[in-house]
């Protein structure tokens, strides 16, 4: 039952919206159908006790019809089940957008010619509108619909007037749009540096005439998204400055869901600037980790991000701002989601611990930890291995080497270039390893030059540091001073 369509889509509802579909069934303008109804709560009893995966189409009818050979019938009414819950999900959707729904009336209003209704709604709601603090895309696109719908009242009812809310509704459609294709043409530029194929090099970019419109740059979320634009294309810590000026003078000003979409690629910019080597991102990235906490846009829901909190921790622990951190770490634990809680927190304790290289703590709190995502996976396995190598377990670290290499393999939708970071970082931690147990100065050399030759390697920074650190590096290196 659990590759069923109705059944995948009540997986991806929450409580609330089990409660709520469940008067929506026994609604009856919206359900007529007994069985529908009959069907899904024997199916919550199952979702509930978490069984659904062994729980079968014919044991189903067996409590439904009390017959199992009415596969059809039971067919039938799943695919009832799922129009049902397609139409419930649009419900909930339209109830958190009200200037859509109220726009979705105005519509309906004029199409019955009820002119004075639309009327008093449309200024109420336009008032009520204008009145929003945080104006984000959602905001402009509401804008626009409200526009053209009161200057189709115009025309309707005085025509000749009707010129100032044409030119109102060109203005809302002229402000959307920008936002939009400034957006996507950033995203664009993003995709292309993540995947790059061919493209028409002499494509055309509409925004540029509207740009030069009077005052169409101060509207704070066209200036946002050009200078996002600006930032990502050209790569100019100019751009970049002048981007994180915007933000911080328009942050209460934008919906929080669209400024964090903001901040997340203003951080991705960062992290590939650290990456290509520029080391001066690390701090601008974690001075905006702050800020974005500082703001409370750190938030997916009521829920931070498991990912945030592990490149915040990772970030401010290898800057060694550990009191800042670690007090990061303690007062957002419980805005992790509860069913992996224990296991985020242990974690980035144990990461912090690493870096403030209390080693044994570091294992302790590692070793706590149960395998989640493919992230934390790999998180956690180098972290531990680096462990074992500063406390010098080597029966530990020799495993934990060969099984890590083995899980990395065994990633099928892993990127080609990931696994090579990984499976490099092992061959090259185990052979400073060996070295520095060896006390072998011939292959030092080679074995420096091959970590810099690397187009792949994670944390290379630590194992430069950990291969000069060895005394047969350092007998190298009086050998050639001497």
């Amino acid at each position: 039952m659990y590759k069923n369509r109705f059944v995948r889509l009540l997986k991806t509802f929450s409580e609330y919206d089990l409660k709520q579909f469940a008067r929506f069934l026994h609604s009856p303008y919206h359900n007529r159908s007994q069985q529908c109804i009959d069907v899904f709560e024997v199916l919550i009893h199952y979702l509930e006790n978490k069984e659904l995966g062994n729980f079968t189409k014919t044991e189903l009818c067996h409590n439904i019809f009390k017959d199992t050979k009415k596969i059809n019938t039971l067919d039938v009414i799943l695919s009832k089940l799922v129009r049902l819950a397609e139409e419930f999900i649009t419900l909930e959707n339209l109830n958190k957008q009200p200037y859509l729904k109220q726009h979705l009336l105005l519509e309906e209003l004029l199409e019955r010619q009820n002119l004075g209704h639309f009327k008093s709604a449309a200024n109420q709601t336009i008032n009520r509108h204008d009145a929003i603090e945080r104006k984000g895309e959602q905001f402009y696109s509401e804008k626009y619909l409200l526009a053209n719908d009161f200057y189709k009242y115009m025309v309707l009812t005085d025509k000749k007037r009707s010129w100032e809310s044409l030119n109102d509704t060109i203005r809302a459609l002229d402000e959307f749009y920008l936002i939009e294709r400034l957006k996507l043409l950033y995203e664009s530029v993003n995709y292309k540096n993540l995947y790059p194929i061919e493209h028409n090099k002499g494509e055309i970019d509409p925004t540029v005439e509207l740009l030069k419109l009077d005052d169409i740059k101060e509207n704070p979320m066209i200036a946002l998204q050009y200078t996002m634009l600006l930032t990502i294309r050209d790569e100019k810590d100019e751009h970049f400055k002048q981007l994180l000026n915007l933000l911080d003078k328009y942050y209460l000003n934008i919906p929080k869901d669209e400024l964090l979409s903001l901040y997340s690629i203003i951080t991705n910019f960062c992290v590939r600037k650290i990456i290509n080597g520029d080391t001066n991102y690390q701090q601008t990235l974690f001075a905006i980790y702050k800020k974005q906490t500082e703001q409370q846009v750190i938030f997916h829901g009521k829920y931070v991000s498991t990912q945030a909190m592990k490149n915040i921790i990772s970030l401010g622990s290898q800057l060694n701002e550990f009191e800042w951190t670690e007090e990061f770490l303690e007062s957002h634990t419980n805005y992790i989601r509860p069913e992996i809680r224990d296991n985020v927190y242990h974690y980035n304790k144990g990461a912090l611990a690493f870096y403030k290289k209390d080693f044994k703590a570091a294992m302790d709190h590692l070793n706590q930890t149960d395998k989640m995502d493919l992230s934390f996976e790999l998180g956690r396995k180098t972290v531990l291995l680096r462990t074992y190598y500063e406390l010098d377990e080597s029966l530990a670290f020799d495993a934990l080497c060969k099984s890590f290499k083995e899980y990395v393999h065994s990633q099928k939708g892993m990127p080609a270039r990931l696994k090579k970071a990984y499976i490099n970082f092992t061959i090259v931690l185990r052979k400073i390893d060996s070295l520095r147990h060896k006390g072998d100065t011939t292959k030092i050399e080679k074995l420096l030059e091959k970590i810099n030759t690397y187009q792949y390697l994670t944390n290379k920074p630590w194992l430069i540091e950990k291969l000069k650190e060895i005394p047969a590096y350092k007998k190298m290196m009086m050998e050639l001073a001497g």
